[in-house]
């Protein structure tokens, strides 16, 4: 297993309830078949695709539009 350095990406999460919100990675972790994202979750490191709402990787300066995300819960609803 190897530690890699993930500054500048984040790992994004949405639920109807909170809505968006990000957090930034703390560092890759390579098990040798995949990489996964970790992050600080209540004081240790988790990989980020195990909290709930997570729905993807993306780059600090990379925005998602707004209307894209209301869009994606107003489906939800119905």
């Amino acid at each position: 297993m190897t530690m890699l350095p993930a500054e500048g990406y984040l790992a994004l999460f949405g639920t109807l309830e909170e809505g968006t919100r990000s957090l930034p990675l703390v560092c890759w972790r390579d098990d040798g078949r995949t990489v996964h994202g970790l992050v600080l979750h209540r004081g240790a490191l988790r990989r980020a695709e195990h909290l709930p709402g997570f729905r993807r990787y993306a780059r600090a300066n990379e925005t998602a539009p707004a209307r894209e995300e209301s869009a994606r819960y107003a489906d939800a609803l119905c």
